[in-house]
């Protein structure tokens, strides 16, 4: 009860100075959720983090590297019981930097936090997510490995080939170069340790497992090295001469479309790139 009374008198507090003095307004909100915060209070100090962001998106303050760096410290204190208001106050940050940021997918930094956060849990799919559209494309690719490890040998392409996919439709080429290489030189580490064998989906073992990674491997290198230059045709020639491997899973059509539309201007069909976004939304 002391710490809800707490909260309370620093709303007030706030309310009191927020139209005379906003930056003061909003230093008090934020040195009131660090407090509560720092003692193990997620729900009165999640609550004013994310009046902080409120705040922030009401009076269109933009984001700089000083307000950044504000969050991140927030975002590490929250306490270890308060997981749920901790992911609820990253994710409205990120809203916030799409709205008011310079990135269209939010700001890398707060998704990298985020991705980390997701990545120590072992929940890889929301951390890939955040992975996608943060600025650590090798640890990225760590996380993704990892993942893959826990499935099918014969489908580590499949990992490899989304997470390069999505980097490049997010506008990231330089970071799907990297992601691409780390996953390589992993698999190269692997091998040489004399990693191998399993068993497929239908449990039949698997003693040749690089040959049947190794076409969607080759078009994703030959990809990366095509979008270095205006080369629609030969983006056009891989599309169709890997097309059974990129068949293995239904989103990469689309992926394909729209890197086509970003790299080399060629018109969607009607609705697709929505239906893309969409599906790579956060």
């Amino acid at each position: 009860e002391s710490f809800y009374l707490a909260e309370q008198l620093i709303l007030s507090q706030y309310n009191r100075v927020k139209t005379s003095k906003p930056q003061e307004s909003l230093d008090i909100l934020l040195n009131g959720a660090t407090t509560l915060l720092e003692a193990n209070q997620a729900n009165e100090g999640g609550s004013l983090a994310n009046t902080y962001i409120s705040e922030m998106v009401e009076n269109k303050i933009k984001p700089d590297a000083n307000k950044i760096g504000r969050i991140e410290g927030l975002f590490a204190i929250f306490p270890k019981e308060g997981s749920k208001q901790r992911v609820e106050f990253m994710k409205a940050a990120i809203a916030w930097t799409i709205k008011l940021g310079s990135c269209p997918h939010g700001d890398p930094r707060l998704h990298t936090e985020l991705a980390r956060f997701y990545d120590r849990r072992k929940e890889y799919a929301n951390a890939h997510r955040h992975y996608v559209r943060g600025s650590r494309p090798a640890e990225h690719a760590r996380c993704v490995m990892e993942w893959a490890s826990k499935g099918y040998p014969s489908e580590i392409d499949l990992f490899i080939a989304r997470g390069v996919l999505e980097y490049l439709c997010v506008e990231n080429l330089a970071d799907a170069n990297t992601f691409y290489q780390t996953c390589v030189k992993s698999l190269d580490e692997n091998k040489e340790e004399g990693g191998k064998g399993g068993e497929d989906e239908e449990g039949n073992e698997e003693d040749d497992i690089d040959d049947k990674r190794k076409p969607l491997l080759n078009y994703l290198s030959f990809l990366l090295q095509t979008l270095e230059r205006d080369a629609l045709p030969l983006f056009d020639m891989l599309s169709a001469k890997y097309r059974a491997s990129l068949l293995r899973d239904p989103a990469f059509e689309k992926y394909i479309t729209r890197i086509a539309h970003i790299y080399f201007g060629r018109a969607a069909p009607k609705g697709m790139l929505e239906e893309l976004m969409s599906m790579l939304a956060v």
